[in-house]
C-alpha cells in the first residue's frame, strides 16, 4: 500500500481556523495561533478545525478503499473501475483485492474520527495499516495531532464503547 500526503494545512489555514473560532464570540484575531492553541482546539474538536484539510494519495486494495469512503465528512476520488474507462481487467470479474488509486481529502475533525474507528483492533489489519500511515504523515506536518489520532478506546481514556469489544480495554 502507498500513502503520500499531498496537501496539508498552512499557517494561513490555521489563521482562518482562529478567525472562525473568534468570530463566534465577536472577536477578531490579532496574532497567529501558537502550537498550544492549535493543540487545545484540536483536542476540543471545535468546528473550526473542519477548515483544516489533509489530502492523501493512496494506493490500496479495493476493499480497503471501501472502508475509507464510508466516512461522510471526507471526499474520496477513486479511480474508476468501469469497463468503458479502463482496460486492465473486467470489472464484473475483478477480485476485491485489485489495487485502486485514490486521492482522499479529509478535514482534521474527520481524520480524528477515522483514526478512532479504523485504528481499533476490530478493524481489518490492512485498513489499520493504511490509516496508521495516514496519521503518521499528518502528524509530521501537524505535530499538534500527536495523541489524538488513536483508537476510540484510547481516546476515551481506556474504556471501550464497542458493541463487541476486542478485549484490549474493559467495556463501559
Amino acid at each position: 500500500m502507498t500513502c503520500e500526503l499531498i496537501g496539508f494545512p498552512t499557517e494561513h489555514d490555521w489563521m482562518e481556523v482562529k478567525r472562525r473560532a473568534l468570530v463566534t464570540i465577536g472577536k477578531r484575531p490579532v496574532s497567529a495561533p501558537d502550537s498550544e492553541w492549535k493543540k487545545r482546539i484540536l483536542e476540543a474538536r471545535h468546528s473550526p478545525i473542519r477548515y483544516l484539510r489533509f489530502s492523501f494519495y493512496l494506493e490500496c486494495p479495493s476493499w480497503v478503499s471501501v472502508h475509507l469512503v464510508r466516512h461522510v465528512h471526507a471526499q474520496p476520488y477513486v479511480k474508476s473501475q468501469r469497463n468503458d474507462r479502463q482496460e486492465d481487467y473486467d470489472r464484473n470479474a475483478a477480485r476485491q483485492d485489485i489495487p485502486v488509486v485514490m486521492i482522499f481529502d479529509v478535514n482534521a475533525e474527520e481524520l480524528m474520527t477515522i483514526a478512532n474507528k479504523r485504528l481499533c483492533a476490530l478493524a481489518a489489519a490492512e485498513t489499520r495499516q493504511l490509516v496508521r500511515m495516514m496519521c503518521d504523515e499528518a502528524e509530521k506536518v501537524c505535530p499538534e495531532l500527536k495523541g489524538l489520532l488513536v483508537p476510540m478506546c484510547e481516546y476515551n481514556g481506556g474504556v471501550c464503547h464497542e458493541m463487541y469489544p476486542c478485549g484490549r480495554h474493559p467495556k463501559k
